[in-house]
């Protein structure tokens, strides 16, 4: 189950404690974590992936607080331009397959008992048979703060939004009434569906803004621009409110939307209780975040009191909400005390101001495992370092050395430097900036000639890692079967598998790095990091990664379809065409497939088939058993049969135009989408010729079996048949993919790599250099170069 998690927000409800920069679902509340980490970890039993949608500007806090948790797989969707939670749930989801359930939570709620796992248990169990579901909270009381929905048992009746209640006016639970808590789970389909069908305008934006971002990296921006014909509204509003067939989960955990300060404990790790002194005082709440400062309150009754560094708030409790209006108001004058914090995020750590004053700046500077500063240097001011905690690799000009413990350094005017921690524990530095001006105006970055800008390069390169093992992203087709989970053992709680994506940076669906430093990243960030050197020198030229390996479970037949060339891709999709090798690894008896026409046949005979159903009668039919090898070549149509499970390897498109589907409607009874005019500009109506560079036996030996599968300008293919050991050499041209097909063993490098086993149905990539790849083992496995 994926879970997506709400996290924009103003930052002025919880003022002084939260500001513009630095809202509430970002502090430290409990237990030293932030809203955002304890809703991360609140459902990490229940999700393997998280998609955190929230405001550009929160870019760096979100991908720092995230960094508590090793490994775990997340995106983050950044919105240029907040348009309310339809279009935030709406352009999560569609990072999901269909069949996908997917749970939406806010990341400014604290909850509390074992009663959480009994709802989300029941929503799954709903969704399952295609219901939306919302989690209910018995109301406590009246609160023009929260929505309410009206329910009969299980189903919605009505949703009502944030509304100014009258005495008169009755949304008890004894009249079946809830709390909205803004909890959702739902499979993915379902909610698009719906989206289609209630609000096509919704679903037709966000739709177009997800096509016109490559969302090849972990963090995922919508830029404004991208982003302004999405309708503004609530999910309720847009789409909830018109569902005829919704369900609801009463809640019987605890609940609490963090709306303003008197929802926070006293007691809770944002304030230092112990410097908290009251006298007299009946019904005052004091909170106080300045660790060195005292707070004293004497005979006041029904107020609370907020401290921090640098703000204090005193209200009464009936009108704490009032601090939204006066930070309206008085904007302008006091925009710094609205706005910052003394803690801010950066790509690679954090900075938290100490003191400051005319001349100077101190600093409390945090570096990540495994991150580094860009190279830099400054104009006006002078700054001394001194490492408290951690070993800092510091850069000063040209040298660069390790400073330890207690040790200083000195980075005069005009000197490039930066620190990088390359261990996997904090890098703690005090910092003393000295000079005329102290602010980032000051700064000018120093771009290396491989640097692309990204935050990527913020990442400091492991050494001696050539080989990773990759996880898969999965395709929940709706012709696919179980093989890939029975065969392969692959971890995916689909009920149907249709691909996995073994080898792959393409935006549609990412293999991620399955162990060691960068486990869970994603390949193309993973790509980044290592840089294209890595890549080798044929690749070098590319603007992305040349290949896409997947697996291939036909239970049922797949459509008839064909590819573009790279002419046709690049000027029509906006990426490079599709070549494909297809290799059987098993298939039942009388299975077959589709490549190319069996006789010269117009475009407009094609056409004419397709709409009368008999295009199958031209298709060179091909009987398949395994071991068996095609090359379907761009312009080509193309099928493969059912009962089939194939591996193939083709170049980065996802690049599909389908000309024929049987009539086959999806899950959700939708038509699926033909591109009839697209396929007939790009088939070619030439009867299929079998490529004759297919399967040919290279070299054979009582170690191991080589064999040249295909070989085309994209990619060459070979399959080694390993009986004890087998060492593939490599040099600067090309990485290599390993994929195997059966047998278990070990992997690894001659310079230095560790020692990795692998078995059926594993993935690993192999960067470019002068090194062997040692195979030793059992088995068969198919090695991709280009």
């Amino acid at each position: 189950m994926k879970c997506v998690i709400l996290a924009g927000g103003s930052g002025d409800s919880l003022w002084p404690l939260s500001r513009k920069n630095y809202p509430k679902q970002f502090m430290n509340i409990k237990e030293g974590r932030s809203l955002l980490q304890e809703t991360v970890v609140r459902n990490m039993p229940f999700c393997d992936e998280f998609i955190i949608v929230t405001k550009e500007s929160y870019r760096n806090i979100v991908n720092g607080q995230m960094k508590a948790f090793q490994s775990l797989k997340y995106r983050v969707v950044l919105e240029g331009s907040p348009k309310g939670t339809a279009a935030a749930i709406m352009l999560g989801s569609q990072f999901c397959n269909q069949s996908e359930l997917v749970f939406v939570v806010t990341a400014d709620n604290l909850i509390e008992g074992q009663e959480y796992k009994d709802a989300i248990i029941r929503a799954k169990e709903l969704a399952k048979q295609g219901s939306i579901v919302a989690l209910g909270v018995k109301p406590a009381k009246k609160n023009s703060n929260f929505g309410y929905l009206l329910r009969d048992e299980e189903n919605v009746l009505k949703f009502i939004e944030k509304i100014r209640l009258d005495d008169d006016e009755s949304f008890g639970y004894d009249d079946g009434f809830l709390w909205n808590s803004g909890m959702f789970l739902y499979r993915a389909g379902d909610l698009i569906n719906a989206a289609r069908a209630i609000c096509p305008e919704l679903y037709d934006t966000c739709r177009m803004a997800k096509r016109k971002v490559a969302a090849i990296r972990r963090t995922v921006r919508f830029s404004q621009k991208v982003m302004k014909d999405i309708p503004q509204g609530s999910i309720e509003r847009l789409i909830f409110e018109k569902l005829k067939d919704m369900k609801v989960v009463e809640t019987a955990f605890r609940w609490k939307d963090v709306g303003n300060v008197c929802d926070l404990d006293e007691n809770s790790s944002v304030s230092h209780s112990e410097n908290v002194l009251k006298n007299h005082c009946e019904d005052v709440m004091v909170i106080n975040s300045a660790d060195r400062q005292l707070v004293v309150t004497n005979d006041i009754q029904d107020v609370v009191v907020v401290n921090t560094e640098d703000a204090v708030y005193v209200s009464s409790k009936e009108r704490v909400d009032d601090i939204k209006n006066i930070i309206s108001e008085n904007k302008e004058k006091y925009e710094n005390y609205f706005d910052y914090n003394r803690i801010s995020y950066r790509e690679w750590g954090i900075h938290e101001l100490l003191n400051a004053s005319d001349g100077y700046k101190v600093k409390k500077v945090t570096v990540f495992p495994g991150m580094s500063m860009n190279l830099h240097q400054h104009e006006m001011r002078s700054e001394h370092w001194s490492v408290v905690e951690g070993t800092a690799t510091i850069t000063l000009g040209t040298e660069t050395k390790d400073y330890h413990k207690y040790e200083s350094v000195f980075v005069p005017i005009g000197m490039k430097h930066k620190v990088a921690n390359k261990t996997d524990k904090n890098v703690v530095i005090i910092e003393v900036g000295i000079g005329e001006i102290l602010s980032e105006s000051d700064m000018v970055k120093i771009y290396s000639q491989e640097s692309d800008g990204t935050a990527e390069d913020n990442y400091v390169k492991a050494a001696n890692e050539p080989v990773v093992k990759l996880d898969p992203a999965f395709k929940d087709n709706l012709w696919g079967g179980t093989k890939l989970r029975t065969v392969f053992g692959k971890k995916c709680d689909y009920d149907v598998i249709g691909e996995s994506w073994e080898l792959s940076a393409h935006p549609d669906g990412q293999s991620r790095i399955a162990d060691g430093r960068y486990k869970g990243m994603l390949f193309n960030d993973y790509l980044s990091i290592i840089g294209k050197e890595a890549l080798g020198w044929k690749c070098q030229a590319q603007d992305r990664f040349p290949v896409l390996i997947k697996f291939i479970d036909a239970k049922q037949a797949l459509s008839i379809q064909i590819h573009p060339d790279d002419e046709y891709a690049l000027e029509n999709e906006g990426e490079y065409g599709k070549n494909e090798m297809w290799y059987v690894i098993d298939c039942e008896p009388g299975a077959y497939l589709y490549c190319g026409l069996s006789k010269d046949v117009s475009k407009e005979e094609i056409e004419e088939r397709i709409a009368n159903n008999t295009i199958t009668e031209v298709l060179n039919r091909i009987d398949v058993k395994p071991g068996d090898v095609v090359m379907v070549k761009a312009g080509t149509i193309h099928a493969i049969g059912a009962g089939i499970l194939i591996c193939e390897i083709q170049q980065n498109s996802n690049s599909t135009y389908r000309m024929y589907d049987y009539d086959r409607r999806d899950k959700f009874g939708n038509p699926r989408e033909l591109h009839v005019a697209k396929a007939l500009d790009v088939v070619d109506t030439k009867a299929y010729v079998k490529d004759e560079n297919c399967e040919v036996i290279l070299e054979k030996n009582d170690a191991y079996t080589l064999e040249r599968l295909v070989q085309c300008k994209y990619f060459e293919c070979l399959k080694y048949d390993i009986y004890s050991e087998v060492k593939i050499g490599m040099d600067e041209t090309s990485f290599l993919s390993v994929l195997f097909i059966s047998g278990e063993g070990t992997i690894e490098t001659d310079d230095g790599n560790k020692t990795m086993p692998y078995k059926a149905g594993e993935s690993f990539f192999i960067s470019a250099g002068k090194r062997s790849v040692v195979i030793k083992g059992t088995g068969t496995c198919i090695v991709t170069h280009v």
